[in-house]
């Protein structure tokens, strides 16, 4: 936006032009390149973790040396003198001055439509291709937090609406020359200061289209007294400049689908365009929209309006005529657009919701598919549990069957009780205690103990008697043995060997009373 402060009205201030949007050919001499060279521009001095309803921007203003989509532009002095007066100057939407949503902390300049890098006024002084003027800003999230969410998301590289924000200067100016021919200010001329007024109703800021007869096209370089104003955050900047970039900026989603939406959301919320304007508006609610008939009569009735007009100044009837039927062509023409334009964004919709419809159904075959293979997933492990079970039973059962002497009713029990048993190795072990208490006398260890021990005792009761009968000098061997034999108590009654062999075979002392005190037919008491 350029603000013209003429001389007899100071600070007064108009719009240059109508705002207008970029084609695609116009963004492809957009500089693609990385806006991060920019971060020195960040407010350095800013804690935004104690200032959270703070949001640091960097971003490329205006293009020096090069004239903007309004015909508009500055050259490197003027550019060095005044690029340190934008700071402080207040930020807001679309150009909108009662729409305020920060301000200006940092200014330099940046390269064009290369890596951005940063260069200093010494630098730039003397350049005479173009080159960025860079600003750094804060805005307020507080004021607006549906556009800083846009503006999150715009500086998000990986959101669909990645670059949709940009900013575009705002400056006002006393004085200001013609220059004709080529866009870069290098390569055009300056118009003879006497030609001026025949010139200037050429320029768009007076209505004009921009350029003379033959086409060649014209431009305002500002100069004078120049005083920059602040920016405008945008989605249609002047200048050949694109995007925004932040390191504090969160990825809050934002309910806009497309850059179509943006433009809605800037029109709607701020009021940009007036009446005039509204053939740049957005027109997404279809419940708006006129069907043929009534276009059709509220165009009958505009040209019969605009017939009187002429009438009434008093044009021919050929002039009215003429007249009439190239408003009609005209009218008619852009009606057709904009039901092509209309009927295109109804198609969009409709694919969209189909392609919603696919989502939807693609959701569902994959649920299905998830639960089933939850489902296996489950068999498999309840699988594994039981095989895990039967092992683990196994391995406890074959542990107390080493440890005690079991028979068929005693391994039932076990069963009953291990099958009900926790799987953890403390439940095991808890019931391995009570199972040496219990189960004491049947414990293999135990047993062979107690076994030993008897035999001990036998072998001690045997040597004591074989020593009492080598003491005895009045008993002869047989008299001692057979006392030995009367005094033993015997545990049960067998028949006497009569095997011949064995039964002629001599027997000594000590096997007579090992025999008498075997473990098979002594109970010692």
């Amino acid at each position: 936006m350029i603000f013209n402060m003429k001389k007899d009205y100071l600070y007064t201030t108009s719009f240059d032009s109508p705002i207008l949007a970029y084609t695609q050919e116009e963004e492809s001499f957009i500089s693609k390149a990385s806006l991060k060279n920019l971060r020195s521009l960040l407010p350095q001095d800013i804690d935004y973790s104690q200032n959270i309803d703070l949001l640091g921007v960097a971003f490329n203003a205006a293009v020096v040396n090069q004239f903007n989509k309004n015909d508009d532009g500055i050259d490197s002095v003027l550019a060095a003198q005044v690029v340190q007066n934008f700071k402080h100057k207040p930020t807001n939407i679309e150009h909108n001055k009662e729409n305020i949503v920060g301000h200006i902390i940092n200014a330099g300049f940046s390269e064009y439509n290369n890596s951005n890098k940063m260069i200093s006024a010494e630098e730039v002084r003397d350049m005479k291709d173009p080159f960025n003027i860079a600003l750094g800003a804060v805005v307020y999230k507080q004021v607006n937090k549906d556009f800083v969410k846009l503006i999150e998301r715009s500086v998000d590289e990986l959101d669909t609406l990645h670059e949709a924000i940009s900013a575009s200067w705002e400056i006002g100016f006393s004085e200001y020359d013609i220059l004709v021919g080529s866009k870069n200010l290098k390569d055009a001329e300056r118009v003879d200061p006497k030609h001026f007024d025949h010139i200037k109703p050429m320029l768009k800021a007076y209505g004009g289209n921009g350029s003379m007869k033959d086409g060649t096209r014209v431009y305002r370089l500002l100069k004078g007294e120049i005083f920059p104003l602040g920016i405008g955050f945008t989605t249609k900047p002047a200048a050949d400049v694109k995007g925004l970039y932040s390191e504090n900026a969160t990825t809050n989603s934002i309910t806009f689908k497309d850059k179509r939406d943006v433009k809605a959301y800037f029109d709607i919320k701020n009021n940009i365009f007036s009446k005039k304007n509204n053939a740049f508006i957005s027109h997404l609610d279809n419940d708006n929209v006129k069907n043929k008939k009534e276009t059709n009569m509220d165009i009958e009735q505009i040209l019969a309006e605009l017939k009187g007009l002429l009438v009434e100044k008093k044009f021919s009837e050929e002039a009215v005529a003429n007249m009439t039927q190239t408003f009609a062509e005209a009218i008619k023409k852009k009606d057709a657009e904009y039901r092509d334009s209309m009927t295109k964004a109804e198609k969009e919709k409709e694919d969209m919701a189909k392609e919603k419809e696919d989502m939807k159904d693609a959701v569902k075959k994959v649920e299905a598919e998830l639960k089933a293979a939850v489902e296996k997933i489950q068999e498999f492990e309840n699988f594994q549990k039981q095989e895990e079970a039967v092992a683990r039973f196994n391995s406890r059962m074959e542990v107390i069957d080493q440890g005690y002497e079991l028979d068929d009713e005693d391994r039932k029990f076990l069963a009953s009780d291990l099958k009900e048993l926790a799987p953890t190795e403390e439940a095991f072990a808890s019931y391995q205690d009570k199972l040496a208490v219990v189960w004491k006398h049947k414990n293999k260890e135990a047993k062979a103990a107690f076994e030993k021990q008897i035999q001990a005792r036998i072998d001690e009761e045997v040597a004591k008697k074989i020593s009492v009968s080598n003491a005895s000098e009045n008993k002869t061997a047989e008299e001692i043995a057979q006392e030995a034999l009367d005094n033993a108590k015997a545990s049960e009654m067998t028949l006497p060997n009569n095997n011949e062999a064995q039964s002629q075979q001599p027997v000594s002392f000590k096997e007579k009373f090992a025999n008498a005190f075997s473990r098979e037919n002594i109970v010692i008491s």
